[in-house]
């Protein structure tokens, strides 16, 4: 079941989070991946309370929309996916952000030079994306950095990302995660005066004992693991909450899986369904409560 179709917000106007009652069958697409090409992390210099993965619901596992909502005419990345994403529910979005040749952090999975006309046309920046998330209060993003080839890159992008977090974060929750731990502990050191968290985030090919190990080390927030991996090794996430982070697992989208991860007590997963998540996890009982 979709949600019925929202008219355009006015400029200026923050909506509020979206309460839905849903349930929405189950998906036969397998799960999405997200490999090393898909950098992602968050920094730590925010109180708990203000953090991604924490707030007034802290009891719910939340959910974050992989590069939005997109569909056709919608763009994955874009203001209007993220928009859309949130309309339905969300808690927070995951997008994915690198540096261009004349020094602009925009929202695009694939390296720039591989885009089309038409694609380059489309890719929105990192500006414009937060200015669309901040419509609605208490938003949460996910900027997922990535990987860049040599120190100098990572230290320009660094630089730039703080920069624009700066400005343009405005009231957004940010966590910015990646698989490349160079780039992360970069923007980490650039984003120390910042209420930004860090996540270092799990290839599925990588140990998420040896991911959780790696991510205390460089001192972060928190961990992205991918779903295929803890299924392998569930006492992970208690290992990463005893170190003090919080854990998102990716990419989760089958009702299976959804409680599965709720059930293990994860913070968050990263879906590409959005809808069939929120009414999943909405009447999912964690393990704290059960236990209380």
């Amino acid at each position: 079941m979709r949600c019925p179709t929202t008219p355009a917000v006015p400029a200026g106007i923050t909506l509020p989070r979206p309460i839905l009652f849903l349930t929405d069958p189950p998906r036969d697409a397998d799960e999405a991946t997200m490999d090393q090409s898909n950098g992602f992390g968050r920094q730590v210099a925010a109180e708990l309370d203000d953090t991604l993965l924490s707030g007034s619901e802290g009891d719910r596992v939340r959910v974050l929309a992989h590069r939005g909502s997109p569909a056709p005419g919608r763009p994955e990345n874009s203001a209007a996916a993220v928009t859309e994403a949130l309309l339905q529910g969300a808690d927070g979005v995951e997008i994915d952000v690198r540096l261009t040749a004349e020094g602009t952090l925009v929202c695009s999975h694939d390296p720039i030079d591989r885009l089309d006309a038409a694609g380059r046309a489309s890719i929105a920046t990192l500006a414009e994306v937060l200015a669309a998330a901040q419509r609605f209060s208490g938003t949460r993003v996910v900027v997922e950095a990535k990987p860049v080839a040599g120190a100098d890159l990572a230290a320009r992008t660094a630089h730039a990302l703080a920069e624009v977090l700066r400005t343009a974060a405005g009231s957004a929750a940010i966590t910015v995660s990646s698989f490349d731990p160079v780039l992360l502990a970069a923007i980490r050191a650039a984003c120390a005066d910042l209420p930004v968290r860090t996540a270092l985030l799990g290839d599925k090919t990588d140990s998420v004992e040896d991911v959780v190990r790696r991510a205390a080390e460089g001192g972060h927030d928190e961990v992205h693991l991918p779903l295929v991996g803890v299924r392998r090794l569930p006492q992970v996430v208690e290992r990463a909450h005893s170190l003090g982070m919080a854990v998102a697992l990716w990419t989760v989208n089958r009702r299976p899986a959804l409680q599965w991860v709720a059930e293990l007590g994860a913070d968050a997963v990263i879906t590409d369904d959005v809808l069939t998540a929120w009414s999943e996890l909405d009447r999912v009982v964690l393990p704290e409560l059960i236990a209380a």
